[in-house]
């Protein structure tokens, strides 16, 4: 069994998918996709090391999320690859759309944190694209860009405190910097904190996210009113933002 506990986390739409899709294709780490989401969020539930072992980990009759490998065959393809690694990992773990460090230290006290974070705007912006749009079920019609501010300072400042408090198991990235270069500077730095190399297959999947990058989301305009682009500049903490951003990798 792996002996090292590894979250991939921050706030949802600051890019954690396309980290996941980036340190999920090394072959010494196995990650879950979002395994354990609905426990998290219980103070009634202690997150153990006996969630990370293999039999619990493929077990999905628990109910702790709702991405199963039977609902999609991705998922499905996605946690075959990860059990046949399974042996010879160093690190397992799961990909947050949260910032419960603190918590889960209180029971895993040797569990690392990749955190990444993304500019106020921009995930503002990717809220209230989810939220207008009608076909997108699975996002609540209220999580708009203002409902994005107070939840950006929220995870920033528990960042924050999580990297200056503990910076041997917490380390941050930030998203522009570390998919907008082209050679993966912010990747390599990320790698030698975890103690691992980097090979093919981070460098492959690495290249196909930085072009996807440079190519849909560099150039794309944000699609938010002046009001909510006001609302956004007057309530993002900008003092802790670049505090964040200073301890960035």
């Amino acid at each position: 069994m792996p002996s090292r506990v590894l979250f991939l986390a921050g706030l949802g739409r600051s890019g954690t998918t396309a980290l996941f899709n980036v340190f999920s294709d090394h072959p010494q780490i196995v990650l879950g996709l979002e395994r354990y989401k609905r426990l998290y969020l219980r103070p009634d539930v202690a997150i153990t090391q006996e969630l990370f072992t293999e039999e619990r980990f493929f077990d999905f009759g628990d109910e702790a999320t709702n991405v199963v490998p039977a609902a999609r065959k991705a998922w499905a393809k996605h946690y075959a690859k990860m059990r046949e690694r399974w042996d010879g990992a160093t690190y397992v773990g799961d990909k947050m759309v949260s910032v419960r460090a603190q918590r889960i230290w209180e029971t895993l006290p040797e569990a690392r944190f990749l955190f990444i974070v993304r500019d106020a705007g921009e995930v503002a912006a990717s809220w209230h694209a989810r939220a207008s749009n009608p076909h997108d079920t699975a996002w609540p019609r209220d999580r708009d860009a203002r409902k994005a501010v107070p939840a950006w300072n929220k995870a920033l400042r528990r960042i924050r405190r999580a990297v200056r408090q503990r910076p041997e198991h917490a380390a941050v990235v930030e998203y522009e910097q570390f998919f907008g270069d082209s050679s993966g500077t912010s990747l390599d730095a990320a790698l030698a904190w975890l103690g691992l190399d980097r090979g093919p297959e981070v460098d492959a999947q690495f290249s196909r996210v930085h072009e996807q990058f440079v190519r849909d989301v560099a150039p794309k305009e944000r699609a938010l009113s002046e009001a909510d682009v006001a609302f956004v500049r007057e309530r993002a903490d900008d003092e802790c933002w670049r505090d964040v951003r200073a301890l960035a990798l």
